[in-house]
Formats: C-alpha cells, sequence, structure tokens
C-alpha cells in the first residue's frame, strides 16, 4: 500500500545565533563525553532545520538514516566519512565557512573541530528526522550514567 503524500508547511526562521551562544552545553547523543549547543529552528514533514556548535576536543561521531546538507557559519572540522552502503571507500576532508556538504543516508561520519572558535553550522535532514531536544537529552543521559 502506498503511504498517502503529506505536505509541510511553510516555514521561516531566524538562525538567532545570539540564541545559540546563550544556550547550555549538552553532552552529544552518541558520545556522551563530548559537549555540543544546538537549536531547532523548524521541523516540517519534508525537512528539519538545525543550528549546532561543535567544539575542539569534542569530536562527534554519527551514523546518517537520512541526507543531511550542512552549511558552515564558522570554524573549521576535520570530516572523515565512510560512504555507504559498505563503508569500504573513505573520505577526509576539512570544512571551513562557506561550505555546504552532504552527509548521505547510510554514511557514517566522525568530525574533528580543528579550530578554537566552535565550528558552528546549519544542517538540513532530509526527510525530517524527528530530532526532539528533549527526548535526546534523556536519552543520552541514560547512556551516560551505565
Amino acid at each position: 500500500m502506498m503511504q498517502r503524500l503529506v505536505y509541510s508547511n511553510f516555514a521561516l526562521a531566524n538562525v538567532g545565533l545570539d540564541e545559540l551562544d546563550a544556550k547550555e552545553l549538552e553532552p552529544y547523543p552518541t558520545r556522551p563525553e563530548s559537549q555540543f549547543r544546538w537549536k531547532i529552528l523548524f521541523s516540517e514533514h519534508a525537512c528539519q532545520a538545525v543550528v549546532e556548535d561543535w567544539f575542539k576536543g569534542h569530536d562527534i561521531e554519527w551514523t546518517y538514516w537520512i541526507d543531511s546538507i550542512f552549511y558552515v557559519f564558522s570554524g573549521e572540522a576535520e570530516i572523515t566519512l565512510w560512504q555507504p552502503p559498505n563503508w569500504t571507500q573513505k573520505h577526509v576532508v576539512v570544512a571551513r565557512p562557506g561550505d555546504v556538504f552532504l552527509c548521505p543516508r547510510g554514511a557514517r561520519a566522525m568530525f574533528r573541530t580543528l579550530s578554537e572558535e566552535p565550528f558552528r553550522h546549519l544542517v538540513l535532514d532530509v526527510p525530517n528526522a524527528g530530532y526532539d531536544a528533549e527526548e535526546l537529552a534523556a536519552g543520552t543521559a541514560e547512556r551516560a550514567s551505565e
């Protein structure tokens, strides 16, 4: 049976970097020892937009089950990405301000912030993965206590 087509609503968000600066650091879901801060800009069926800061000495790793498009505002990070489906092809690049990159679904990636300033970026998750700030925080706290 085919799924019914679901339309997103129009969404407009101000990135609000001052608001991001004011946010508390949180443990990253897949590496609770790594700290980050983030803000969900909008969450519609087709896409979720998030702005994040990652920090030097707090490596991030993630496995993508959706396509994620990144735009870099500031900072630099080394990205090591293993290409799906078998993770045998490896890419190592440095992302800098003004760069746009795609982490395709099925990829595994490691991010290492190189700069003293945060690696600040916008992420568009397509389709919306449904990340929820409270749910992620609760799951991360539970994993950290294990």
